[in-house]
C-alpha cells in the first residue's frame, strides 16, 4: 500500500521495521528477539509469501535470510501452491540447493567438533565425557552422543544455539557451544547469501 500510492516515508519506516527479523550480520542475529515471519504477528504468513513480498518490493536486504526461513518449512512448503507462496522454479532450485549444502556442512562439522576438537576426559559425574582416557570404546561412544545432537540441529534451524540438555557439564558445554557457534558463523552465516543464490552479504546490505 505504502508503495502503491507512494506513502515513500512510511515505507522506508515499515522496511527499516523489517531489519532486526532479517539480519545481514551475525551480532544483529544473534541479538534479535524476534526473527523472519514471525514479526508480521497472528496470522502469521507464509514464509514463501513473505519471500515473494520483498522479492516484488526490491527489499534486497532481507532476501537472503528470507530464502533461508522459507527453506526450514521442508519441501511440502517450499512447494506450496497456494495463492501468494508460488515460488519460481530458479528460487525454488537455489533454495533447495542451498539448504542442503547447509546441512551437509553442519554434519561434517559436527564430527570435527566432537572428534577433532578440543574435548577432553571429564572428571566431573555428571558428564558424559566422564570416562577414562584408557577406554577406548567409551570415549567413542559419548563422542558420538555429541556428534548426534550436534548433527540434529541440521534437522532444524541450523543457525540457532545447541540445546545439550543433561549430556554435558556447564564447562564442556560452553567449550562445545562455543565451536558450534563459531561453525555457524563461519561455515554458515558468512557464506548463507552465495549458498541462496543471492549477492555476498556486502553486496545487498
Amino acid at each position: 500500500m505504502t508503495t502503491k500510492y507512494d506513502f515513500s516515508v512510511a515505507r522506508e519506516g515499515l522496511v527499516e521495521d523489517l531489519r532486526s527479523a532479517y539480519p545481514t550480520k551475525w551480532e544483529e542475529f544473534e541479538a534479535a528477539k524476534v526473527l523472519g515471519e514471525n514479526i508480521f504477528g497472528s496470522p502469521k504468513p507464509h514464509p514463501n509469501a513473505v519471500f515473494n513480498l520483498f522479492l516484488e518490493q526490491r527489499i534486497k536486504f532481507a532476501l537472503p535470510f528470507a530464502s533461508y526461513r522459507a527453506g526450514l518449512g521442508g519441501p511440502s512448503s517450499l512447494a506450496s501452491d497456494k495463492p501468494g507462496t508460488v515460488l519460481s522454479r530458479l528460487t525454488l532450485a537455489n533454495i533447495i540447493h542451498g539448504i542442503g549444502e547447509i546441512r551437509r556442512m553442519m554434519v561434517h562439522a559436527a564430527h570435527g567438533i566432537a572428534y577433532v576438537g578440543n574435548l577432553s576426559a571429564c572428571p566431573q559425574r555428571v558428564c558424559i565425557l566422564n570416562v577414562p582416557i584408557s577406554s577406548s570404546e567409551r570415549r567413542a561412544e559419548a563422542l558420538r552422543k555429541i556428534s548426534d545432537v550436534v548433527a540434529k540441529k541440521s534437522e532444524g534451524d541450523m543457525l540457532s544455539s545447541l540445546s545439550l540438555g543433561n549430556l554435558l557439564c556447564t564447562d564442556c558445554a560452553r567449550l562445545l557451544k562455543s565451536g558450534h557457534r563459531d561453525c555457524r558463523k563461519q561455515l554458515v552465516w558468512a557464506r548463507l547469501p552465495s549458498l541462496l543464490g543471492w549477492e555476498s552479504w556486502e553486496g545487498i546490505s
